[in-house]
């Protein structure tokens, strides 16, 4: 059953590239969610595995599958979920992660109640796959409570704390997002949180504190390859291009430049963060070569006493 008109409540997007290890599952989370009044659309990347097959494989009416005839990235494959949606409301679900039946129906919900509110996400329960090369970090939203917040507020949070929002578990208003023109393709680590921040500047912001996705964190998270490298320098970007947006709608330079200051200060901190994290990975790589290195020898000390003691009792035996 379908909202009014044609058009569905939610739009349910799964942007996909090489992820045929976990991508029926995502699928079939959304599939079975409580609210039926939702498109589910997989937008694939031009992916060189058989994440198409899986998903045709699936035979579900409600799947609708776009293949991209070229690579797009991060950003573009965003922004072509958002240009093929037609739902109200609008989630962009990762093709590792699973949705719980409650994740549309409760913030659906919020979003119908309230006007004011632009976006609503949720805590997520993180599954740490055995190929995850470090810890998750404690980054995402932790109230013990449901809350909703003014979004300015909202913003200075964002903008000092770095990204509180997990992105799958987001279900924003589609023509806020479009009216912002989508997702910022000069951005492959960071567009959702430049989103975020800017959809702050003119709504509301809720969560609900119970975990409604489970976020799996292993060895292929695209935001792996952006840890060292691009991660801080697109931090600094994001934070400074929503900043010029929160200027412009709410004329605060003075708070601006404030904020400027701010964030220049943080990206320093930032990039000693990844500096000692850097030397934390290198440290654990040297303790696990040298822990292997040391059973290695070990084992052939042992090897070598098995011989000494087979030699001496040779040695041992008497003259026939």
């Amino acid at each position: 059953m379908q909202g009014k008109g044609d058009a569905p409540r939610v739009s349910v997007c799964i942007p996909t590239y090489n992820g045929e290890e976990f991508v029926a599952e995502a699928v079939r989370s959304v599939l079975a969610q409580e609210l039926q009044d939702f498109e589910l659309l997989v937008v694939d990347d031009h992916s060189t595995d058989a994440t198409l097959e899986v998903v045709r494989a699936l035979l579900d009416p409600r799947i609708r599958v776009y293949p991209n005839n070229e690579r797009l990235g991060i950003p573009g494959n965003w922004n072509r979920c958002l240009a093929l949606a037609r739902g109200e409301f609008f989630c962009l679900f990762h093709q590792d992660d699973v949705m719980l039946p409650e994740n549309l129906i409760r913030k659906a919900h919020v979003l119908a109640s309230d006007p004011t509110v632009g976006l609503v996400h949720s805590a997520a329960e993180i599954v740490v796959e055995d190929s995850a090369p470090t810890s998750p970090a404690d980054w995402i939203e932790n109230s013990l409570e449901d809350f909703t917040v003014d979004g300015r507020s909202y913003f200075r949070k964002l903008l000092f704390h770095g990204n509180r929002i997990c992105a799958p578990t987001v279900v924003a208003r589609r023509q806020a997002l479009l009216d912002l023109s989508g997702f910022d393709e000069d951005l492959g680590f960071t567009p959702d949180y430049e989103m975020w921040m800017k959809m702050c500047v003119k709504s509301r912001v809720a969560f609900l504190s119970q975990p409604l996705v489970r976020y799996r964190w292993h060895g292929t998270n695209a935001s792996h390859a952006y840890r060292f490298e691009r991660g801080v320098e697109e931090y600094l970007i994001a934070g400074r291009r929503a900043l010029e947006y929160y200027l412009k709608w709410t004329k605060r330079q003075e708070e601006g430049e404030i904020f400027a200051e701010g964030l220049v200060a943080l990206s320093s901190l930032r990039r000693w963060a990844v500096e000692l994290e850097r030397a934390k990975a290198w440290l654990e790589e040297q303790r696990l070569y040298w822990r292997a290195e040391s059973e290695r020898q070990v084992a052939t000390i042992a090897e070598l006493r098995g011989c000494i003691a087979e030699l001496e009792k040779g040695m041992a035996r008497p003259e026939v």
